[in-house]
């Protein structure tokens, strides 16, 4: 029964699998070129940002403050059991 719902899962993702790319088609010069300042603007920069590095960084700091707090708590969580050893 799970197979089928990673099935529809991979399905799902490769949707758009072989289509033509909607931008390409029905291509003209005016098209091109309201695409063209849509993408790299009039001066140069590009509006079209892509956020992957900074999502990468804040996770992996999120899970390294995640981390030291978790190893934090098992070694306050330790002292306060050898207490109880004595």
């Amino acid at each position: 029964m799970l197979h089928r719902l990673f099935r529809l899962i991979y399905w799902g993702r490769r949707r758009n699998y072989g289509k033509p790319y909607r931008k390409i088609s029905g291509r003209s010069m005016d098209r091109d070129l309201v695409h063209y300042f849509h993408d790299f603007g009039d001066d140069g920069a590009n509006t079209h940002q892509s956020h992957w590095l900074r999502k990468l960084i804040t996770k992996m700091v999120c899970w390294a403050v995640f981390l030291f707090f978790a190893s934090w708590f098992a070694y306050e969580s330790y002292l306060g059991l050898l207490i109880y050893d004595g």
